[in-house]
Order: structure tokens, then sequence, then C-alpha cells
């Protein structure tokens, strides 16, 4: 079956299939909602990834709350989820966002 993405989180869906094809572990699953948490609402975040791990939405939600009510991660943690978003297609969604 053929995943629908709304149009408004495309971009999102694509840079972080791109960036974790494989699908995002445990231990940058956090770090990497903590990096978007910044440029996206609460809801979006958790559609976007809930639509791609298969997980179900209002635990991706409280997730994302947990994030944004964490204080940070170490910047060697960020800098290794930073390392695999970064790429011209972050760059591009940090501008149209």
């Amino acid at each position: 079956m053929q995943k629908t993405i709304p149009a408004h989180l495309a971009s999102t869906y694509e840079l972080i299939q791109c960036a974790f094809p494989q699908g995002i572990d445990e231990q940058k699953y956090l770090p990497m909602l903590s990096i978007l948490y910044t440029n996206m609402s609460d809801r979006s975040l958790a559609q976007v990834i809930a639509d791609y791990t298969g997980k179900d939405y209002h635990i991706v939600l409280n997730d994302v709350y947990r994030v944004g009510s964490m204080t940070t991660f170490s910047d060697e943690v960020i800098d290794s989820v930073k390392q695999k978003l970064n790429t011209p297609d972050y760059e591009k969604w940090l501008a149209d966002e």
C-alpha cells in the first residue's frame, strides 16, 4: 500500500527518507525530533514521523512533547544526527520552512 503524504509535509518526509533510508534507529530518534522541532509545529512533526516510521501518531506526538520539554542533547549526539540530515535537501528544507 502506497502512503499518501500531505503536500505540506512532503519535503520533510523526503528529507527524513534520504537521511534515514533504513529507518530511524532509537539512538537518533529523539535527537532528530529535537532538531526538526525548532522548525515545525508539534502536530506536523508528529504526523510526518508517524507516517515515516509507522508508529502511532499519538505516541509520536507524546515523544515530540517530551523533546520540547527537554533541555538538550549532547553536542556530539546532535552533530551526528545533523550530519545525516546535512544535505543540500536539508538546507533547502530549512529555507522553505
